[in-house]
């Protein structure tokens, strides 16, 4: 008779159990593994220090892969780090790949294989001016971003420098595609990249209720940062003026107002003064958050939009 009241129990449970492994949201991103131990290997961790660094990275599953899943881990390392811990993360690469920052810096192909995929989707659905137009824009691009990598490797600009630079390249690049389609072949685009989005999820564990959610992502930054109302405030104000400046110039661009090189020049103006607005409003604790952020997406990238592992 017991054996006949605990069955039902066991049911129950093995079904509870059989339905959380079956639940993206409930699973823990293999990536967080891979960069707790990437961590550890660089700036060998104390017992505590791992272990409270896997439990601050896991609390920010509701935002994976996006980066703002690191935000609570910016925070507790920015705390609990040594200042020569603080150092070796905080260390510029010795070097830098072209494939990578290609796909860091642009939103669109989050992931080489996916650009792949995407790339030639795109020329398939191209006429032939249209292809040899984007062979150009792809040589340019390719290019210009070789250009800078010689640069930072040579040590001719700062870090901060290329980083503007980089994203002027990237902005062009997308206006340019802008240029380049039809209202048609956008719509076509934009619906395989939807299809691309939903196949890449369904091949991969953890994917967050609020990594597609602009709202939560901010919050998740302004609550590791302590931002105050009039910081927020200030910052969000900084950033809409920042979005009217880039549209009005890129509508100029697209009447032919501006040369290629005058138009990347105007983009970097732009970002680096609101750049230099949104530094006036961080205190300097702040500053130093979003400093190791950086340099923890900069790792997790690897492993969750290039496919080197996971």
């Amino acid at each position: 008779m017991k054996k006949l009241i605990i069955l039902p129990f066991v049911i129950l449970f093995l079904a509870q159990g059989c339905a959380r492994f079956g639940n993206n949201e409930e699973a823990t991103p293999p990536e967080f593994e891979y960069l707790i131990q990437e961590l550890d290997s660089e700036l060998d961790f104390d017992s505590e220090q791992r272990s409270s660094a896997r439990a601050s990275l896991g609390r920010g599953k509701d935002f994976h892969p996006d980066p703002a899943a690191l935000w609570k881990l910016a925070a507790y390392l920015h705390e609990n780090l040594t200042l020569e811990q603080k150092l070796l993360l905080l260390a510029p690469p010795s070097d830098f790949d072209l494939t990578i920052l290609s796909e860091e810096n642009d939103y669109h192909f989050k992931r080489l294989e996916r650009f792949q995929r995407m790339d030639l989707y795109l020329r398939s659905i191209l006429n032939d001016d249209q292809l040899e137009a984007y062979d150009a824009l792809i040589e340019y691009k390719r290019t210009a971003i070789e250009s800078l990598i010689d640069q930072i490797n040579n040590g001719n600009i700062e870090l901060i420098v290329f980083r503007f630079e980089l994203m002027g390249i990237m902005e062009w690049f997308r206006v340019e595609m802008e240029i380049l389609l039809t209202d048609d072949q956008k719509a076509i685009l934009l619906e395989n990249r939807d299809d691309e989005d939903r196949r890449w999820r369904r091949g991969r564990r953890g994917w967050g209720r609020f990594a597609s959610d602009p709202k939560e992502i901010k919050k998740a930054m302004y609550n590791a940062l302590g931002m105050t109302d009039d910081q927020i405030t200030t910052l969000e104000n900084i950033h809409e003026d920042f979005k009217t400046d880039l549209k009005t110039l890129r509508e100029e661009y697209i009447d032919g107002s501006y040369t290629v090189d005058v138009y990347r020049s105007a983009v970097v103006t732009i970002i680096s003064g609101s750049h230099d607005r949104r530094e006036s409003v961080f205190t300097q604790i702040q500053k130093e958050i979003i400093e190791i952020h950086r340099a923890l997406t900069r790792r997790f990238m690897k492993h969750t939009r290039w496919g080197n592992r996971g």
